[in-house]
């Protein structure tokens, strides 16, 4: 069977035809984008959302949702449709700087918006380039005139940030000239000058004129400022400023510092003498506390001598009462031990008396014979044995007798039949 390559051409060009028909009948628009098509009888067709859109063989125009503006002091790691290092600028007083930042800008959500931007500027970078970057770079130079470079170096960062982001969304401030006389630093000489300011409505807004972005919709939805930077003339101005500001100062402080030192030095030289005063009060007044004291201490001292004294009288007057009692006591137990003994004596003939005086006599008798050699320790002959012990028997019962007739202590039984 054989190939006819005529036939196999035709019908590879007719598929090449089919999908380049394709191709031109139909786009697609990506997230983050929307495509504006024109088709070929005029009509204007924006697709905002992703997916595809009949072209019907017109041509289209894609524009990012969000465009970027990166003005900072280094290149964007992320692709931003303007990337650009730094916008220069010109304040008041003639000194030129650049100024550093970031702002991103969001484009209509409505399709008549959208297309009566793509009617003034045609593209996305038309609308990047020519509105928004102009638009930016006009905002922060009328910013910088509204204010000396010292001053955008100093106190008025914020406020630069503020009026650049107000400028640039809003449109630009209303101004009026005002005449300010200042002294001229070089020269010395009185100076009037006259500057722009703003001009503030009865709400105490300020007032803007037509904004370029609002007109076409777009909103400065980010904007920052992260640097400034200033010609070397204005830093040094600044410095050489700075400096003699700073040596005034210190003038001023060393000179309310030796004001106060002087002021401190007589307000010292009066709590002194004060002091000085109150110590000698302190030391009169403690002199006289120390009297008082010694005068109480001595009352005190003195009525407890009197107390003591006192005290010692009563004493003694008790003792003497006792003494007097006890001596009435003795009187009185010594009488009644007396009687007492008298009875007794009266009772029995004062017998158990009698009796113990027998006793200790008849004992002294015994101890008294006991002590005595009643039998010779050398008798001649032998007609004398048992003599001695009858003499001390003797002795005995005839002591005995005399004891008893003595003490008239009857010592025989009594015979009671």
């Amino acid at each position: 069977m054989t190939r006819n390559p005529i036939k196999f051409f035709v019908v590879g060009t007719v598929v090449i035809g089919i999908i380049v028909t394709l191709f031109m009948a139909f786009g697609i628009n990506n997230a983050g984008h929307r495509t504006v098509v024109q088709y070929p009888t005029g009509k204007l067709y924006v697709k905002f959302t992703p997916g595809i859109y009949p072209q019907w063989f017109g041509t289209s125009d894609i524009y990012n949702d969000v465009i970027t503006f990166d003005f900072d002091k280094t290149i964007a790691e992320v692709d931003s449709s303007i990337d650009q290092q730094g916008i220069s600028v010109r304040y008041q007083d003639g000194g030129t700087g650049t100024v550093y930042g970031k702002a991103r800008f969001t484009l209509p959500d409505d399709e008549e918006t959208m297309l009566h931007l793509h009617k003034a500027f045609r593209s996305n970078r038309g609308v990047s380039q020519k509105l928004i970057k102009s638009v930016t770079e006009e905002g922060m130079n009328l910013t910088a005139g509204l204010m000396s470079s010292e001053e955008a170096y100093a106190e008025k960062r914020s406020i630069y940030t503020q009026w650049s982001s107000l400028q640039i969304s809003k449109g630009k401030f209303q101004t009026k000239l005002e005449s300010v006389t200042s002294v001229d630093e070089s020269t010395q000489k009185t100076v009037t000058k006259n500057i722009p300011v703003i001009s503030y409505g009865n709400d105490g807004l300020p007032i803007h004129l037509t904004s370029d972005l609002k007109d076409y919709g777009i909103d400065v939805n980010g904007f920052q400022i992260t640097d400034w930077d200033f010609e070397p003339k204005t830093l040094q101005q600044i410095a050489t400023k700075r400096e003699a500001t700073m040596a005034i100062i210190t003038a001023i402080a060393n000179a309310e510092r030796a004001k106060q030192d002087a002021i401190t030095s007589e307000e010292q030289g009066k709590a002194n003498v004060m002091t000085a005063k109150y110590e000698k009060e302190v030391i009169k007044e403690q002199a006289r506390v120390d009297a008082e004291r010694a005068k109480q201490v001595a009352v005190i001292a003195a009525e407890q001598r009197v107390e003591v004294a006192r005290q010692q009288q009563l004493e003694a007057e008790q003792k003497k009462l006792a003494a007097v009692e006890y001596k009435q006591e003795q009187i009185l137990r010594g009488e009644g031990d007396g009687e007492y003994k008298r009875l007794v004596m009266e009772a029995d003939g004062a017998l158990q008396q009698k009796l113990e005086t027998y006793q200790r006599v008849m004992g002294y008798f015994a101890n008294a014979v006991e002590k005595q050699k009643w039998v010779p320790e050398i008798q001649m002959g032998g007609g004398g044995e048992g003599g001695g012990g009858d003499a001390a028997m003797a002795l005995i019962e005839m002591l005995s007798v005399k004891a008893a007739k003595d003490l008239s202590l009857d010592l025989g039984i009594p015979n009671n039949k």
